[in-house]
């Protein structure tokens, strides 16, 4: 798929196969994440794969609107380790960044995603780090839900004619 096409058929469904996961796929689109800028090469970014159900059933209770989380192909947690910041101002632009390449990879590879926020719920970033008992320096940013695509991709209609100006 060449990139145009990805960017322009790249979309947030839900909609789910009752196929499980396979972690050396999500571990290869995960790898995609890597590839992003980041500034003062930082790299701060650490993913977690969520496999047990009980984990996916406490995510989702967390946010209503996370009611995908349990019946989900694949769920990942992005997170940013403190520890390796340099400029952690810049944390928010690298780790959108990092999880557009895995979007994107994930739609090279045929499965549908939806990106979850969490960063900048302090309460839910908080609970989230607290049931995983991650280290204080590990911060929990998004989490993102991918399934198989099992139906035709909807046409987008975008509003864009007052979005760009030339001055």
């Amino acid at each position: 798929m060449d990139t145009l096409k990805a960017i322009t058929t790249r979309r947030s469904v839900r909609n789910y196969t009752d196929e499980k996961f396979d972690s050396k796929l999500l571990i290869e689109i995960i790898s995609y994440g890597f590839y992003a800028p980041s500034a003062h090469n930082q790299q701060a970014w650490k993913y977690y794969i969520i496999s047990k159900q009980e984990d996916r059933n406490f995510l989702w209770e967390i946010m209503d609107f996370w009611k995908m989380l349990p019946n989900a192909w694949g769920v990942i947690l992005a997170c940013y380790d403190k520890d390796m910041t340099k400029s952690e101002e810049f944390i928010p632009q690298d780790m959108w960044a990092s999880i557009q390449n895995i979007l994107l990879a994930a739609h090279e590879k045929e499965i549908w995603t939806v990106r979850l926020w969490v960063y900048p719920h302090e309460n839910v970033m908080k609970t989230i780090a607290h049931h995983f008992s991650f280290s204080p320096n590990i911060v929990p940013f998004a989490l993102i839900s991918l399934w198989k695509q099992n139906w035709e991709i909807p046409e987008k209609h975008l509003k864009n004619e007052w979005k760009i100006e030339i001055i």
